[in-house]
């Protein structure tokens, strides 16, 4: 019997015996890994980072929560360059009137947020807005 391989399986067993989603069916275990990650990704908002996108516009290129650039990627389906993790998003002055144009946000960062509907001047980097 091979050493190193009966004590990889006892590190799994292990493994599996201290997970706190652990099962002890490996497949039910998938199954409730992949749905937890779904849901992670696919909030409750709709949005997700992976599949997000609005498309480039180089004079509103950062996020204005964090002040990040946003990476530009060419879509080859919609032949238009596109910006990822990303979502249009209204900016409501202080008495609650929105401003003239929607400005862009990681999505990351306006879950950051709680995932408001809009966004207040309080909320983003005024040196970030376009």
């Amino acid at each position: 019997m091979d050493l190193v391989w009966a004590g990889q399986a006892k590190e799994e067993e292990m493994a599996s015996i201290f997970t706190q989603s652990g099962t002890g069916n490996p497949e039910a275990d998938a199954d409730a890994d992949a749905a937890a990650k779904k849901d992670h990704d696919e909030h409750a908002d709709g949005y997700s980072p992976e599949t997000s996108a609005v498309i480039a516009d180089e004079s509103r290129d950062r996020c204005v929560v964090c002040g990040i650039n946003f990476n530009m990627d060419f879509d080859n389906d919609d032949c238009q360059y596109k910006y990822y993790n990303c979502r249009e998003i209204d900016l409501m002055n202080d008495a609650e009137i929105a401003l003239n144009d929607s400005e862009e946000v990681f999505v990351t960062c306006w879950r950051g947020l709680g995932s408001p509907k809009d966004l207040t001047m309080d909320q983003v980097l005024h040196d970030a807005l376009h």
